[in-house]
């Protein structure tokens, strides 16, 4: 796996372990469980070298849309969050991808 590669897998774990914190200080507990899964997954990914770990992220930020979509059900500027949710749980995994596809064949 390319340094530029680790490196990017390193600053995306810290920024879901501080969305993590962040959303267990605002009481959030279901994006704090999601959230926890999706760290698991990267760490597959940056420890473990799993492919596994990707497809688990991946599927953690699609439930984590869904998720943050649910919670703001009803609540104004409902398009706004949805849009931001979007782009949030997009974000990651796309930015994940690109550094990995160079990598994907060395994956387990």
């Amino acid at each position: 796996m390319k340094t530029s590669t680790k490196i990017w897998l390193w600053f995306a774990l810290v920024l879901c372990a501080a969305t993590t914190v962040m959303n267990a200080c605002f009481g959030r507990w279901p994006s704090v469980i999601v959230a926890i899964v999706s760290l698991a997954g990267l760490c597959m990914v940056l420890f473990a070298k799993k492919k596994a770990g990707f497809t688990l992220m991946c599927c953690c930020y699609v439930v984590s849309f869904f998720v943050a979509v649910l919670g703001s059900l009803g609540q104004p500027g409902l398009l706004v969050s949805i849009l931001m949710s979007l782009v949030g749980s997009l974000l990651v995994p796309v930015i994940t991808w690109l550094f990995l596809r160079r990598d994907w064949d060395s994956l387990n």
